[in-house]
This record gives structure tokens, sequence and C-alpha cells, in this order.
């Protein structure tokens, strides 16, 4: 009888043991699924505050890059095709932040970025420094000019005719560049337009300046207009649509033949819309090229 009291006593010391073990197994889970929840709370925190940096990291690039156009004006003009750029990306790395998750892939993207703004910052010191030379050399020579025209007279004019003789280059120069939409009013009344819908033609037009050191004849202008996805407006791509510059072939959008006499002259060209081709709304870039292997004008225009 004892015996068997013992036995059960025994047995119920170990069912307690096991319930104490689970117990504790139980506790110690609870303790684990706590600390992970904290963790996983944790992350999430950790996550907006690095979305939210990305953020307040793409918009002051972006503010610092406005300010910059504004401070510098026309020079940063020259730096439009950069500009679209930086645009661009910071769109794309503000889409990534509302659409979805990936640090690895927005960190290199704004990395990226802070290169290229750096890069425009750069830039846009560069020609600002080469424009405040160009100022101050200018500045110069006009006092230089003025002092010798005391001192001799005479020399002065010998330096006047080569100093004219070294600006009288063999290229042929431009100015008055522009480039505009035109549409047609009671069938024959031009007028511009600033919309891509009613858009019938694009007008070219620039002065041919003096120079008396090119050879008179036929002179043929190339005209290359790039579309907002800067694809460049063609007739077609054999090479009857093309021409060689620096050893390359491009494909033009239209040409223009001038009979040059030496003087100064005016120069219209159009690229005239064929039947189907719809005009998108944004910036065309129109480079012309001579026949000479020379770029010598560059202008754009905007269609909404």
């Amino acid at each position: 009888m004892n015996t068997e009291r013992a036995s059960s006593t025994k047995s119920k010391g170990w069912i307690y043991a096991i319930l104490g073990l689970l117990a504790l197994i139980i506790i110690g889970l609870s303790f684990w699924l706590i600390s992970l929840k904290g963790d996983l709370n944790s992350l999430e925190t950790e996550k907006e505050q690095q979305r939210a940096d990305f953020q307040a990291e793409v918009d002051s690039l972006l503010r610092i890059h406005n300010e910059l156009k504004a401070n510098y004006g026309e020079l940063s003009t020259q730096l439009a095709e950069k500009d679209s750029i930086i645009q661009a990306d910071a769109l794309e790395i503000k889409k990534l932040l509302d659409s979805q998750w990936d640090y690895n892939r927005i960190k290199r993207k704004v990395t990226e970025l802070q290169a290229i703004s750096q890069n425009y910052v750069h830039q846009l010191d560069s020609l600002y420094i080469v424009n405040q030379e160009l100022v101050a050399e200018n500045e110069r020579i006009r006092e230089e000019v003025q002092e010798e025209r005391k001192q001799n007279r005479n020399l002065q004019r010998q330096k006047e005719e080569l100093a004219n003789k070294v600006n009288m280059a063999t290229v042929l120069r431009i100015y008055n560049l522009t480039a505009d939409a035109v549409r047609f009013k009671g069938g024959s009344h031009e007028t511009e337009t600033d919309k891509a819908g009613r858009t019938e033609r694009v007008r070219v037009t620039f002065t041919i300046g003096q120079n008396d050191l090119v050879e008179p004849g036929s002179k043929t202008f190339y005209l290359r207009i790039a579309d907002p996805n800067k694809q460049i407006i063609t007739k077609g791509m054999g090479d009857e649509y093309a021409f060689t510059y620096q050893g390359e072939l491009l494909q033009y959008t239209e040409k223009v033949s001038v009979n040059y006499e030496n003087r100064e002259k005016d120069v219209r060209a159009y690229f005239i819309k064929p039947t189907g081709m719809d005009m998108l709304p944004g910036y065309y870039f129109v480079d012309i090229y001579d026949d000479n292997d020379n770029l010598v004008g560059q202008t754009s225009f905007n269609l909404r």
C-alpha cells in the first residue's frame, strides 16, 4: 500500500515538473514574440525614416538646382539637356519612393543624382568663369586699343586692319537664329502657334553674316530637329536624307541651299509636317550645320 502511494506521488512530481517546464517555454516564447514584434516595429520606423530622408535629399537637390538656374540666368540654358536628365531622375526616385521599397536601388539612384547635380554645378561655374574672363579680356583689349590710339594713330589703324582680318574666319557665321511652330489661317496667312495639335510647319530663320574670306556660291545648311523624346525628325533613314559631320553620317530633318555673295543674307526654311504625323508637346531642339563640317547654330522651341 505504501509502495503504491510512493509511486503515485512520484508520478505526480514528474507531471508537475513537465508542466513547469512547458510554462517556462511558453513564457520564453511570449517574451521572444514581444521582442520580435518590437524589432519589426523598429525596422518599419527605420524604413519610414529612410524614405523621409531620401525624399528630403531629392527635394533639397532640386531646390538648389532650380536656384542655380535662376541665379545663372542665360548661362544655364546652355545645359538644358543635363537639366532635363536631373529633372527626370528626380521624378523616377519619387515614383520609387511612392510605389515600392528597394533601399539599395533608391540609394544608388540618389547617389547618381547627387553626382549629376555636382557636375552640373561645376559646368555652370566653368561657364561663368569663362564668361567673366571673356568680359575682362574684352575690357583689357578695349583699354589697350584706346591707349594705342593716343600714342600712335597710324599704328592703331594698322592694328585695327589686322584685327579685322583675324576676326574674319572662313566659317560662315549665323545669328538671329529662331525656330517656331506655325499654322495657316485662311489657307495662306501664316501665324505662330505654341500648340502641338495646331502645328502645320516648323519655321527656322537666321541671318548669314558678311564674310569676305568665304568663297561665294551655293551653300547648303542642314536642319536637325529633335522631338521631346530626343528622336531626330527625318523624312527617311536612307543616305539621301543624311550628311556627314566629323566623319559620322547624320540624318537631317530639312536642308536649304543659299546663294551666298559675301554679304549678309536672311534665310528662312520650313519643315512641313507630313500627313498623319502628330507633334508631341514639349521642347524641340534645333541644330544647324553647314556643308563644311561645322555646327553653326542651336536653338529650341516649346509646344503645349
